[in-house]
């Protein structure tokens, strides 16, 4: 009896997690994104912070954190990042806590257009809590542990077509080294590789108003993720301040609005998946929340503000 439970609750959150932790705002944390896009901001310094809770009308709710630091040209176009993870998920409170380091080197192709490559080194933990669950018989089970290490690469090409219009796309592999994902000592259970592409513009339409459509496709083993919008953006620079709102779908999953607001070198942004899939019998529409923080500084004051905002579109 022991054994079979042990087994069925090993197999049912491997089940569960057999794919990376998600954010609907995948732009939030470049480092998750590509390792090349490390530093890409405007600023010196970047500091990003993003939470998100799900299925909380299902289940116990998922839970996902994330904090990402960037500092940009350490050296001559080499930019460094640090990221910590925590994930949590279920009743039996299958834990993920990672550690990335990513480093990225930038090419000039000319003033307008460049690339970027970048690589990825982590550190993880995960572990399952049995404690919080109830058995008809009483079972001493041990809460096992295990650790992994992480590779990823990426490479990315931005390209300044006008003073009005840019755009942003890369692809990256994560889990290049297929790390094992066994507490039940299977050699044969291992993180599949996941492959992220993206496409991201920048459109003015007004001195004022800034449109950003859209695409990220994301595939993991079998599962895949689809996500296209847009983000229309609206700047008031009297107040140095601009409104932002969104509107993501993720194919066959949810819709997912979003607003926030950015004041000086600040932005926040709070967003919701309304879920649309074949689970919304259970869910009721409800889907996932998510609430993220971006800060930027610079090491001193720069003179061209101007040329900045020109050649560094804020969709990063």
């Amino acid at each position: 009896m022991r054994t079979f439970i042990y087994l069925f609750c090993f197999l049912f959150v491997f089940n569960l997690k057999a794919q990376d932790v998600h954010f609907s705002q995948f732009s939030v944390s470049t480092m998750s994104l590509n390792p090349a896009l490390v530093g890409n901001q405007a600023a010196d310094y970047k500091m990003s912070f993003q939470k998100r809770t799900q299925w909380a009308s299902v289940a116990k709710p998922f839970s996902s954190i994330v904090a990402n630091f960037e500092a940009k040209d350490v050296l001559k176009k080499t930019s460094i990042g640090f990221q910590f993870l925590n994930d949590i998920a279920g009743d039996a409170n299958f834990t993920t806590f990672q550690f990335n380091a990513a480093i990225n080197r930038a090419f000039s192709i000319d003033r307008d257009r460049k690339i970027s490559a970048g690589f990825l080194f982590g550190i993880a933990q995960r572990k399952v809590d049995f404690s919080a669950l109830i058995f008809e018989q009483h079972e001493q089970l041990q809460n096992p542990s295990f650790v992994f290490f992480d590779v990823g690469i990426g490479a990315n090409y931005s390209a300044i077509v006008n003073n009005n219009f840019s755009f942003i796309t890369g692809l990256s592999t994560y889990h290049i080294n297929s790390p094992k994902q066994t507490l039940i000592n299977d050699e044969n259970v291992r993180l599949k590789q996941k492959s992220n592409s993206y496409f991201l513009t920048f459109y003015r339409l007004k001195n004022t108003i800034i449109l950003n459509p859209f695409f990220f496709y994301s595939r993991q083993g079998k599962s895949s993720e689809f996500i296209l919008g847009t983000a229309l953006r609206y700047d008031f620079p009297a107040f140095n301040t601009e409104l932002i709102s969104e509107i993501f779908y993720r194919w066959d999953d949810a819709i997912i609005p979003a607003f926030g607001l950015n004041y000086n070198s600040i932005t926040a942004v709070i967003s919701y998946d309304i879920n649309t899939s074949d689970l919304v019998a259970a869910s009721q529409n409800k889907g996932g929340f998510e609430f993220s923080i971006i800060y930027m500084w610079n090491k001193k004051k720069r003179k061209q503000i101007g040329e900045i905002k020109k050649y560094c579109p804020k969709y990063l």
